[in-house]
């Protein structure tokens, strides 16, 4: 038998076929495909309007991947997040999207109130009149303006769950609505009920249950993952605090699975520094690191925030 031979009766083999094997001229048509559709406009992605995020991320959200956005209390995790998911929508009407957003730390209605207090300029405590009633103006222009966000096709679930009771939510979404992709929102990932006896083993159920969703259901995932003491042990100062995907908590699990780490920093309002931060004013600065980037561009992208009424805009 000549090598030819050989190499043809290998390919026609069934083991390839029963053992999961993909030759490589299917890989390499796909990247045809994908980069043709690229060329023509109609990649199948979710931009956003932050441009420099854009950039990184290649373009914005994609389906079949999981996005950890990190950081310490307090920090903005949630302020972020939720202007995210508002933007992606709105920057992708057309789209046929559907956001899960399970939020265990704080109620739907809370959300939806600290995301409408920079349209009316009102702070919370405003808006709750602790010091002075609202005005009946200020009342009835919070009512119009906050009519907008129930037409978003986002639905709470507030009650903590397991991850298999969400996975088991995704696949009959999925058999229901198959046009649709669903973007999955966790806050956060410590408040996912489980029976693991240690949180890490309990973070990798979390991690493994999502690529379980994105493989098979092709799902979005945003996971809001809390960030260990490290970033603040002294020696830390004199590099600004400036966080490291090490400072993940649940690192070795949640980080080595996630297609992308954001990691969120205020080093002005966090730790007093006044000094260039990263090459931006660390005044007002939302400082968002993109630790791992499997696809795209690692480096700091900065945003300034105005946390009193969760108000974040892109640095240009």
């Amino acid at each position: 038998m000549t090598q030819d031979q050989k190499t043809e009766s290998s390919e026609n083999s069934d083991v390839f076929k029963t053992r999961g094997f993909q030759k490589i001229d299917k890989a390499v048509n796909q990247s045809i495909a994908i980069v043709k559709q690229a060329k023509l406009g109609q990649r199948d992605v979710l931009p956003t309007s932050w441009k420099r995020l854009n950039k990184n991320l290649l373009g914005g959200l994609q389906k079949g991947k999981m996005y950890v956005i990190a950081g310490r209390p307090g920090v903005g995790k949630s302020a972020f997040s939720n202007q995210l998911i508002f933007d992606v929508l709105d920057t992708n009407a057309g789209k046929k999207l559907i956001v899960l957003y399970w939020t265990f730390e704080m109620p739907g209605y809370q959300q939806v109130m600290r995301s409408a207090s920079k349209d009316v300029k009102k702070q919370i405590g405003d808006l709750l009149s602790i010091e002075t009633p609202l005005t009946d103006i200020d009342f009835k222009t919070y009512a119009s303006k906050v009519q907008k966000y129930g037409k978003y096709p986002i639905y709470f679930n507030n009650i903590p769950r397991t991850m298999e009771y969400i996975m088991n939510t995704n696949e009959e979404l999925a058999l229901q609505h198959p046009s649709h992709t669903v973007i999955n929102l966790f806050d956060h990932s410590r408040l996912i009920r489980g029976n693991e006896d240690t949180e890490l083993r309990r973070l990798n159920t979390i991690s493994k249950g999502c690529m379980w969703m994105q493989s098979k259901l092709g799902t979005v995932n945003i996971l809001l993952s809390q960030l260990n003491r490290n970033i603040e042990q002294e020696h830390r100062a004199k590099n600004q605090y400036q966080p490291l995907l090490t400072d993940l908590f649940g690192g070795d699990s949640i980080g080595q699975d996630a297609h992308v780490v954001m990691i969120l920093n205020r080093p002005n309002d966090l730790y007093g520094i006044t000094a260039e931060y990263c090459g931006e004013d660390p005044h007002g600065l939302l400082a968002c690191h993109v630790e791992k980037n499997r696809d795209g561009l690692l480096g700091m992208i900065g945003y300034e925030a105005d946390m009193s009424t969760f108000t974040i805009k892109e640095r240009k």
